[in-house]
């Protein structure tokens, strides 16, 4: 199996940047404005979410397995069609962001995900 790690550093504080990870905000900033991103969230151990966009035809869901305010939250990761189920672990020390993504069945999939992640985290709220 393969995994990826990705970081970002911001003038955000840690809370911010939970607040950008762990609330409907999420929505604001995750995927490109134009894929009119819509989230929900149920921010508990065993509780669920989903990020879809109906414009791109195109939505992820998955478990959270892990909730440790301000500084980490894992969960599982699926993209709807696929059976593929991966796990992402987020971290945030400070202004700074970790992500690693693990479980991928192929490096052509981790690779995929890297350059999202990326351009994903580049969106991150500044302040």
């Amino acid at each position: 199996m393969s995994w990826l790690t990705a970081r970002h550093s911001t003038d955000a504080s840690a809370e911010r940047l939970w607040r950008a990870f762990a609330t409907t905000e999420l929505a604001e900033w995750f995927w490109p404005r134009a894929f009119e991103t819509v989230v929900s969230i149920d921010l508990r151990v065993g509780g669920e979410y989903r990020v879809s966009s109906a414009p791109m035809g195109m939505a992820v869901s998955g478990t959270f397995t892990a909730v440790n305010e301000p500084s980490a939250l894992a969960f599982t990761w699926r993209w709807d069609g696929e059976d593929v189920e991966t796990s992402v672990v987020i971290t945030i020390e400070g202004g700074a962001v970790t992500v690693t993504h693990s479980g991928f069945a192929t490096e052509e999939a981790r690779d995929e995900h890297i350059q999202g992640w990326n351009d994903c985290l580049e969106r991150l709220p500044a302040q």
